[in-house]
């Protein structure tokens, strides 16, 4: 895929896929990140959120929900608040992504932040399936754990992505059922594991938006004592330093680094 570069006119069009346990916190990153571009001159986000989801009381302590949502689809919850508190238009969805969702146009990211390995199956064959490149910034993890990956999918793709990375663990089934309760909840996930991946996964698309690339294309969290590793999954053609890189946003109101 060629470099994308943005105009920083018209807004940087966003789709994120699931607003659970990473999904959730990502989008309020997301409210703070379009400030930012807006403060530099540009037009902002439009995001664009997709989950079918509906919000339950165990929930409430590891997912970017209050008590008054319970029983309220979590797309439509939360991105009314989002636009309530910073004058948005965003998009929600109460339903999984389809392939017409992607027909008015491309998106310039893809964000995902599903739970299971077969869903990522299902995003990457609707993205596929729209014939157009794009980047595709996928959000994981299990109790401890977690990773943020950014591929490329569709024509001239060089950018390995979540399912082309890690092909064996993307055939189960949903590996994170509901619980019933919230204490079942925090005995199968660490209670900050999720807000760990999502200011990871905010950082990525920061540095890519504001100053045109990103130190790696794939972090790696732990939280279980060990340090947080760094890795560039890109398999050829990788950048001075290992960066990925592409037109920032706004290429005249921040440097690019070298």
């Amino acid at each position: 895929m060629h470099p994308i570069s943005f105009d920083p006119r018209p807004p940087v069009q966003i789709l994120l896929i699931g607003v659970g346990g990473t999904g959730s916190l990502l989008l309020t990153h997301l409210v703070r990140l379009d400030q930012a571009v807006r403060a530099l001159g540009g037009a902002g986000l439009h995001v664009r959120a997709f989950d079918p989801d509906r919000v339950s009381a165990s929930n409430l302590t590891r997912q970017n929900f209050a008590p008054a949502d319970v029983g309220r689809f979590k797309a439509i919850a939360l991105v009314e608040r989002c636009n309530l508190y910073a004058a948005l238009s965003w998009q929600a969805f109460p339903r999984v992504l389809g392939q017409g969702d992607l027909s008015a146009g491309t998106p310039h990211f893809v964000l995902s932040a599903v739970d299971s390995g077969q869903a990522r199956r299902e995003v990457l064959a609707t993205l596929e399936a729209h014939g157009r490149g794009m980047y595709w910034l996928d959000c994981g993890n299990d109790a401890t754990c977690g990773q943020v990956v950014l591929g490329q999918v569709g024509p001239g793709a060089t950018l390995a992505h979540v399912v082309a990375l890690d092909p064996e663990r993307m055939t189960g089934e949903d590996d994170d059922a509901p619980s019933c309760s919230a204490a079942v909840a925090l005995t199968r996930q660490h209670l900050f594991i999720n807000p760990a991946v999502a200011l990871q996964a905010a950082q990525m698309l920061g540095d890519l938006l504001l100053t045109g690339q990103t130190a790696a294309s794939a972090v790696y969290v732990n939280l279980g004592g060990a340090a947080r590793v760094l890795a560039n999954s890109a398999p050829t053609r990788r950048p001075k330093k290992g960066a990925v890189k592409h037109a920032g946003l706004l290429p005249t109101a921040l440097p690019m680094r070298a």
